[in-house]
């Protein structure tokens, strides 16, 4: 998981369950544990979240019947409430939680085993979605678009495009359109103004995508470009930023016409086993991640 900084304090999750927040000093301030504490229920992979910090609240999801999400005081880890959602799964996946506001409800949208769900600031279970649910591994982060959600997941299942509705109180979920070929392992998918990029599955073949009717407007060629395997993505400066697993990083025109455009492109150095790691982009810095490695390059502009 990547860790999250708020307000000078580090709060990250541990494969095995361990929430710590932290000072800038190192120095621990409290710490959790999902799976003792809480009856955390986990998939092969273990706990892979990055913790929600919003406002005075730490969320994640434990997973498991009891507790499948959790809210903590950020300043010293009480727990502020629990939520047990009512899925055939519930399971945590490897997704982090975002937030969504939809008539003027502000609640917390999650992707799990279960599949979506949405819970309110009180840690009330407002909606669910169980189409998605009952997966292998359930990764990519869900996209809150509005009163829109877009959602994918990996092992040649697809994409959903949520339409939310609230009135009285009450949020109702309308599937707008189910894509199939809008399939999504772990590299991430990402919108840019009207469409969604991401891998197809984990397979190295980036596609653009109309993110309101699902229509793939592009798909890269396995003779275009370098890049092998599974594809992380970022978006910065006009640019698509994908990393493959091969090491290859590819620098890509997002227009949804022309196709698979790639501007430049360059190998990292590889290091043994698989490079998932999603791509970084900050302050004219491109971070990228090889094994236990973690290179930094200048990508500014030159003048």
């Amino acid at each position: 998981c990547t860790p999250t900084v708020a307000d000078g304090k580090v709060y990250a999750l541990g494969q095995m369950g361990d929430l710590v927040c932290i000072d800038a000093a190192g120095k621990e301030v409290w710490k959790r544990n999902l799976a003792k504490e809480f009856g955390g229920k986990k998939g092969g992979w273990n706990y892979c979240e990055s913790p929600l910090v919003d406002g005075n609240k730490v969320i994640v999801t434990p997973g498991g019947k009891e507790a499948t999400m959790v809210a903590f005081d950020k300043t010293n880890g009480t727990e502020l409430w629990r939520c047990p959602i009512p899925t055939k799964n519930t399971e945590a996946g490897y997704s982090s939680v975002v937030v969504a506001t939809v008539g003027g409800i502000r609640h917390y949208v999650q992707l799990f085993n279960g599949g979506l769900v949405g819970v309110g600031e009180d840690g009330k279970v407002l909606w669910t979605f169980e189409k998605l649910g009952n997966n292998t591994a359930n990764v990519p982060t869900p996209i809150v678009m509005g009163d829109t959600i877009f959602s994918s997941i990996g092992y040649g299942r697809g994409a959903s495009l949520l339409k939310l509705t609230a009135e009285n109180g009450r949020i109702t979920v309308t599937e707008v359109y189910y894509a199939r070929p809008l399939t999504n392992k772990h590299g991430g998918v990402i919108q840019v103004g009207d469409y969604v990029y991401g891998d197809t599955d984990d397979s190295g073949r980036p596609y653009c995508a109309e993110v309101k009717t699902g229509k793939v407007m592009w798909q890269r060629k396995a003779d275009e470009g370098k890049g092998g395997g599974s594809a992380a993505v970022t978006f910065a400066d006009g640019r698509l930023y994908f990393h493959y697993d091969n090491g290859t990083m590819a620098l890509v025109d997002p227009s949804p016409t022309g196709g698979y455009r790639e501007v430049g492109s360059f190998a990292a150095p590889k290091r043994n086993g698989a490079s998932w790691a999603h791509p970084v982009v900050s302050d004219g810095r491109l971070y990228v991640r090889e094994g236990d490695l973690l290179y930094c390059y200048d990508v500014r502009a030159k003048r």
